[in-house]
């Protein structure tokens, strides 16, 4: 190595290692040591470095952190361990029986609880091998997440290489993307200024931002990230606490929340929440709640979890932020199935961060029933600290020329007459076919995952597709070609090559998603399953008999006429026989029961090793079991695997059968 190359080499040691420290002092502890113009100049010396010596680039520089763009979407990865979501306590009494359980279980009078803020951001989940960030996958499905390692990078407060001592050699954990509110509000001032859309909270800033098909983008949105759990860890560096294992992640430069704290009683803990609730407004970043976990790890452990939920941890909630301001003007919003939505314009206020300008207020009873009139002062909640609501008016400050609300006579979109739904508080346009807004939707809903997953076919495109009379209705999106997608605003051609591929390959779908993608009314994906399994082909469905329908388990009166009345519609018929004409490759599966063995309502708690969940209800439903999900006095028995839930107590409560696996195993043999 010539003399040159050395000093090179060393100073891009130097460098890497130097501008990684003022990054986490900057993003990580809001304490820099150097100015901007310092780390700007000491940044593109290493650049140079780097250019002139490529043999020395490192994975772990500053000047990685932005990768190419992703081609073809995210990889699907699945979790080895489980990222559980957590049981909500939304009052003092749920968190109250929380911890009473506890002290029941574990046979303790205080419980130590490591609490923390509950941020409104996205779960992912986050590995290092030998020191160095290796990968990081959403939560996704909790089983199945997305590999966004290349964009998760890009947040600056969040080491490439661990510093310290006693660094492990894996180490898993578990942490929350979010977004500062000052970013959030700056981000939204620029979209509003050049005409786009804003964003409705920062989550769903978190949540898009990592999912950017190009990391340069997610770079952009400064995204944050608090690390809260540690899933896996070198055996021998494991600790007993989860307060330690916190103060050892921090002590590897990674960032927690400043905030965390350990209480030792239900008062503390109850303590605790208080001063939280007290202090969000002031906080840089948004909470919605606080999570309480068991500090010992053993009683992790001891406790479990059931298939959804550790028995261990819980957020307990915060009640919904609210504000007072004057509600301008009403609008109605049409729905898929035509049903018209009020919606408040308000004047804008800022709830716990976030500006609010309309506000949902649901339906015309809801409204009657609050008495809001156009031109009152009213309460607005964010329900569920996510989508904006009126609460209540402010009669104080109601003026005598406030107006009533009126349900208006025409569909604000096609303008056809509006009628209302028979014994019910909800108006309709009946359009459903030349509705614009009606039309959107059911294709948006036609195209969704649990539907004929079009990958890439997003809302902005249908739009599109939809205005320029490209497509009338969710069937002609098979008659779409490349140049009619690469003819869309901003399609590059490799994505118009990418929703075209993914709309052939959509053709070739199961019974069941293609019955659910219709968008009958009050069809999910359960009553689909249900008709896929009593049918052998979509012409079989379409000219069933309403009685054949109402005939049918647990589809009552209403869900058949529903779906009777959408096959006798002469356009939904068109629609179909269009599909049919389009080789469509419906994978049929009907089960026939033959025997009846296991006839009744069963009800699954726990985890089995031999079965999944849903292979389980298969092989019960196929022997003519209807599977239910909660326990009651009508229960014919309770199927238990490992760690079963609180079902099993309230089984034994009302005394009912429980079946556990060795017996289950005899069961499904005697009934072959």
């Amino acid at each position: 190595m010539g003399n040159n190359k050395k000093k090179a080499f060393t100073r891009i040691k130097y460098l890497i290692k130097t501008l990684n420290y003022h990054n986490l002092q900057y993003h990580s502890h809001d304490s820099p040591e150097i100015t901007d113009e310092e780390y700007d100049s000491l940044y593109q010396e290493l650049k140079n470095l780097e250019n002139l010596y490529p043999e020395y680039l490192d994975k772990n520089s500053p000047t990685k952190r932005v990768g190419a763009k992703i081609l073809g979407g995210f990889d699907k990865v699945k979790h080895s361990f489980p990222m559980l979501s957590l049981t909500n306590a939304l009052t003092k009494d749920d968190f109250q029986k929380f911890y009473s359980g506890l002290q029941e279980k574990l046979g303790k009078k205080d419980i130590s609880l490591f609490a923390e803020p509950k941020f409104d951001g996205l779960a992912v989940s986050i590995e290092y091998k030998n020191g160095n960030l290796s990968s990081a996958v959403t939560r996704g499905d909790g089983k199945v997440g997305e590999d966004v390692t290349m964009n998760i990078k890009t947040v600056k407060s969040l080491p490439l290489q661990l510093s310290g001592k006693n660094i492990p050699k894996k180490l898993l954990l578990r942490g929350e993307i979010f977004m500062n509110k000052k970013d959030f509000e700056r981000l939204n001032d620029q979209l509003i200024k050049n005409d786009g859309k804003p964003y409705a909270n920062p989550r769903n800033v978190a949540a898009g931002s990592i999912r950017q098909l190009d990391p340069k983008i997610t770079s952009e949105r400064n995204l944050q990230i608090f690390i809260h759990g540690v899933a896996d860890i070198d055996l021998n560096l494991n600790d007993n606490k989860h307060s330690l294992l916190m103060k050892r992640v921090q002590n590897m430069k990674i960032q927690t929340c400043e905030l965390n704290a350990l209480t030792q009683s239900f008062n503390q803990a109850c303590k605790y929440y208080q001063e939280m609730q007290e202090k969000r407004e002031t906080l840089p970043y948004e909470i919605d709640g606080i999570v309480y976990k068991i500090d010992d790890l053993k009683l992790h452990k001891t406790l479990g979890s059931t298939a959804k939920a550790p028995r261990w941890s819980i957020a307990y909630k915060f009640q919904s932020a609210e504000k007072v301001t004057k509600l301008n003007n009403v609008i109605f919003q049409v729905g898929r199935t035509g049903v018209l939505t009020p919606v408040a314009e308000l004047e804008p206020i800022n709830i716990g961060g976030v500006r609010v300008s309309r506000a949902s207020l649901h339906n015309m009873s809801e409204v009657e029933k609050k008495d809001i009139r156009i031109g009152d002062y009213v309460y607005v909640k964010r329900a569920g600290d996510v989508i904006p609501e009126v609460d209540r008016v402010c009669l104080a400050k109601r003026l005598a020329k406030n107006s009533k609300i009126k349900i208006p006579k025409n569909c604000p979109s096609c303008k056809t007459n509006v009628v209302k739904i028979e014994n019910q508080s909800f108006y309709r346009c009946p359009n459903h076919n030349g509705c614009p807004p009606q039309i959107n939707q059911s294709i948006i809903h036609f195209a969704s995952r649990q539907a004929m997953n079009i990958v890439g076919l997003g809302v902005s495109i249908i739009e599109q597709l939809v205005d320029k009379k490209k497509i009338y209705n969710y069937s002609d999106l098979f008659s779409l070609t490349y140049n009619d997608l690469l003819g869309l605003d901003r399609m590059a051609e490799k994505s118009a090559g990418n929703i075209f591929e993914s709309i052939n390959k959509s053709k070739k779908i199961s019974f069941d998603k293609f019955i659910y993608a219709l968008g009958i009314k009050e069809v999910g994906a359960t009553t689909a399953k249900i008709l896929s399994n009593e049918f052998s082909s979509i012409q079989e469905l379409m000219h069933a008999r309403k009685s054949d329908l109402e005939d049918i388990k647990d589809i009552g009166p209403i869900v058949s006429e529903n779906i009777f009345n959408f096959f006798q519609n002469k356009d939904n018929a068109k629609i179909i026989n269009k599909f049919i004409k389009f080789n469509l490759d419906l994978l049929y599966e009907r089960k026939i029961y033959k025997e009846k063995s296991l006839d009744g309502s069963f009800v699954i708690t726990g985890v089995f090793e031999k079965f999944t969940r849903e292979e389980l209800k298969e092989i019960l439903s196929e022997k003519g079991a209807s599977i239910i999900n909660t326990v009651s006095k009508n229960t014919t028995a309770l199927i238990v695997g490992k760690n079963p839930g609180s079902k099993y107590q309230k089984a034994l409560d009302l005394n009912i059968e429980i079946i556990d696996i060795k017996k289950l195993v005899k069961l499904l043999s005697k009934s072959r």
